[in-house]
């Protein structure tokens, strides 16, 4: 939708905000991303999309907060504004949105697809990797043979895709993630011995999955360790062999999962939390960040502590302790 523009202004002042290589009518953005327009900004074009305090009569300044309604009243910007804020901001210049953020988000996302790299003449793909159209692969990333990488994916730099990997269409690697290295499993034979077990199985990634940076997606044993449609995955996420992480579920950094836990769809998983071997997690559940869980959670349960229980119950715990230690 966007393009990004690398020029700076004339005058050689610091750029702040993200310039856009062409000219957009405001009119046509909404037209296509919803929402409402003053009626003196309707024929607006924007060029750039900064903060309030940067913003100039051709940027679009997101209002997403109560914070930022005092600076845009002197603002000559187009004003992205949360819905829930708008009757704080000065009618004439405002693009009413219900979800202004994800207005902003495409905006930029645009923009960040146009301004990359496409394949680095330092990246390593090898031979027997099946490359979509449109990807996009950093300097030092490693696809090995036998991936299947989807349109519109973006493989990050310094990250590594095994053989056994299927990804559907834009997914996003971060940079120096791993997926599908074999994953952590041993067996141990009658005198004692130990044999790492084969995982064969690879990694499965459906559409509009996102591995954050330093992230690990280890390959399953007989099927596939399995992300499914829209998850997303924060920086240091370990995800073991034949977990299977649901549709639109949201993962905090440094979050893990040992192998065979099965996470439900539309789950939120704060940081550090740790989730046991074939643990289930139900559809909608929330774990608090730290959360130890050691048995399975039922849908739309919130739970929280070590070992995870119902969240209430574990601040009730807390207080008692606390009141405890001062007496």
């Amino acid at each position: 939708m966007t393009t990004a523009r690398d020029d700076t202004p004339s005058d050689g002042a610091t750029a702040r905000g993200v310039y856009l290589q062409s000219p957009l009518s405001l009119r046509s953005l909404c037209d296509e991303l919803g929402g409402q327009l003053d009626a003196a900004i309707e024929d607006a074009v924007i060029d750039k999309v900064a903060a309030v305090e940067d913003a100039d009569a051709r940027s679009l300044a997101p209002v997403l907060s109560s914070r930022g309604s005092s600076a845009c009243r002197a603002s000559s910007a187009v004003l992205l504004v949360d819905a829930a804020w708008a009757s704080s901001v000065p009618q004439g210049r405002r693009w009413v949105h219900t979800h202004a953020r994800w207005v902003m988000a495409s905006i930029l996302r645009g923009a960040e697809r146009a301004s990359a790299e496409r394949i680095s003449p330092r990246a390593v793909i090898e031979p027997g990797a099946t490359i979509g159209v449109r990807v996009r692969v950093g300097p030092g990333a490693v696809v090995m043979a036998g991936s299947r990488i989807g349109d519109d994916c973006a493989i990050e730099p310094n990250a590594v895709v095994y053989g056994g990997v299927r990804m559907g269409a834009r997914v996003l690697i971060g940079a120096g993630a791993v997926v599908g290295r074999p994953g952590f499993g041993w067996a141990t034979g009658p005198r004692g011995e130990v044999c790492r077990v084969p995982q064969l199985g690879g990694v499965e990634i459906e559409d509009d999955v996102e591995v954050g940076a330093l992230a690990t997606v280890d390959a399953g044993t007989l099927g596939p360790t399995r992300l499914r449609r829209g998850c997303k995955l924060d920086a240091h996420v370990h995800v073991g062999h034949n977990v299977e992480i649901g549709a639109g579920t949201m993962i905090a950094a440094q979050s893990g999962f040992a192998g065979s836990a099965r996470v439900g769809a539309g789950v939120l998983v704060g940081g550090q939390a740790g989730v046991a071997d074939h643990v289930v997690i139900g559809d909608g559940a929330r774990l608090a960040g730290k959360a130890g869980v050691i048995g399975n959670v039922a849908p739309g349960a919130t739970v929280a502590g070590y070992p995870a229980v119902e969240r209430m119950r574990w601040l009730r715990s807390v207080a008692t302790s606390l009141r405890g230690r001062s007496t």
